[in-house]
């Protein structure tokens, strides 16, 4: 059975007072240290944001973040930060700004970026929030027409307006976890932005966590409140905005607002193909990192066929995630983001009739890059976040590097993974030696024809 057993409930008690120590006393910030580079990127494999140098030769131009919160405006805040942690009936919109790398010249910001650094010099900052006026209401259930209502709202241009400056058409959206707050989330994101490339435009969904870890099921019942506001920012992203591709990366208790929120459009959209509703919406990859969400929930919505709202789905899960396994007390069932070697057979069968999702165990990733709450490996780990990036861009899980674990269901990061992929790039490079040789000796078809 996968009930927690009682005679581990003074253990995971005291984990939890000690998880209060280390974290109660910590507050928001507007400045960070820049992520670990992806370890993709410095073994030399094609990453989204590897082939776009141009992103970082001005180091002064600030990195925009489009927020769309169900978070609360708090008249009596000051500084940086606008929003409370209630919920609001309605989505408010702005457009966020993030330095990064500010006083490093292009060339040190490149290497800071591409190159493994131990400590990175590169720094995060909040810059400022602008929020836009109110949009003009309109249903979140009307999903079923191609009608463009808000093409002259000020968000919506600086969308498009972003995309035209990149030359992307294409859409990233983060979704946040639990005990998380508004600066912090949207560092991130332009942080996850800027490994991407800073192709297209990205989007941070920020629904009301209380940024308070006893804050817990106040943060689950706001996530499951804020379904909604998310359907509708799917709905209504693409063709408002005319996007051709999004991307959503999905962390903790953000993971089952996705999963849900696409369910939901499968089900109005019941006469569609699975060909016709991924045209209509654009959603081609979603990426659930250390899900927080009940694992028989998740094959509800396998069942309601979710994942055909977007084609392929990466799950990341870790036996070593201590926030899911307090989690899981909490629940008494297992969480997604844990399911490793939990899985009734019934379950593995479900999603391996699937191959939509890709279920991925990040467990030996986790062991190497240690940390004590094994949570945030997302970006933290350069082994996971350098697997994402190859996922966007559309490799399979073998030709990732990764292997197949012994139950058949997950794939799991082999112990010699650095290798692999040193091996991938060098096959690589010889590919594309062979390639450029091959194309150089043949002769041009005029050549050809002249000489006949």
């Amino acid at each position: 059975m996968r009930h927690i057993s009682a005679n581990r409930l003074a253990v995971q008690l005291t984990s939890f007072l000690l998880l209060l120590l280390l974290t109660g006393c910590l507050g928001p910030t507007h400045s960070r240290r820049l992520m670990p580079t992806p370890i993709g990127i410095t073994t030399g494999l094609p990453y989204p944001g590897s082939m776009a140098a141009e992103s970082w030769q001005n180091v002064e131009e600030t990195v925009p973040v489009f927020v769309v919160s169900g978070r609360n405006v708090d008249p009596d805040k000051t500084g940086l930060d606008p929003f409370g942690t209630q919920r609001s009936h309605r989505p408010r919109m702005g457009i966020a700004q993030v330095k990064i790398g500010a006083g490093l010249s292009p060339d040190q910001l490149r290497q800071e970026t591409v190159t493994r650094r131990d400590k990175k010099e590169a720094k995060v900052e909040f810059s400022e929030i602008e929020l836009t006026p109110w949009s003009a209401d309109v249903s979140p259930w009307r999903v079923k027409d191609e009608v463009v209502r808000h093409g002259d709202h000020p968000w919506v241009k600086a969308v498009k307006q972003q995309l035209e400056r990149t030359g992307s058409r294409q859409a990233t959206i983060f979704v946040h976890g639990y005990n998380t707050d508004f600066i912090d989330n949207t560092m991130l994101a332009a942080e996850i932005y800027h490994y991407l490339g800073r192709r297209g435009a990205m989007i941070s969904f920020e629904w009301p966590s209380e940024a308070k870890l006893l804050g817990y099921m106040a943060d689950k019942g706001n996530a499951t409140y804020s379904t909604r506001h998310f359907r509708a920012l799917v709905s209504n992203l693409a063709k408002e905005c005319d996007i051709d591709s999004i991307t959503i990366i999905a962390h903790s208790a953000g993971s089952p607002i996705v999963v849900n929120a696409l369910r939901e459009i499968r089900l109005l959209e019941f006469e569609l193909t699975p060909e016709e509703i991924r045209e209509k919406y654009a959603v081609h990859n979603v990426v659930l990192a250390a899900p927080d969400m009940d694992m028989m929930a998740f094959i509800n919505a396998v069942y309601d066929r979710f994942y055909e709202v977007s084609g392929q789905v990466a799950v990341y899960a870790s036996t070593r995630d201590r926030a899911l396994e307090m989690s899981q007390w909490i629940y008494g069932n297992a969480r997604l983001g844990r399911a490793v070697d939990r899985l009734e057979p019934w379950e593995s069968q479900t999603l391996m009739r699937v191959p939509e999702i890709q279920m991925i165990d990040a467990s030996e990733a986790e062991e190497r890059h240690k940390n004590f709450l094994g949570h945030g490996y997302f970006h933290r780990d350069p082994w996971v976040s350098s697997d994402i990036g190859a996922f966007i861009l559309g490799r399979t899980p073998a030709e990732r590097g990764l292997a197949r674990n012994a139950n058949g269901v997950f794939w799991e990061f082999p112990r010699d993974f650095p290798e692999r992929l040193a091996e991938l790039a060098e096959m690589r490079r010889r590919t594309e030696v062979i390639t450029t040789a091959n194309f150089r000796d043949e002769p041009l078809a005029n050549e050809t024809n002249l000489t006949r």
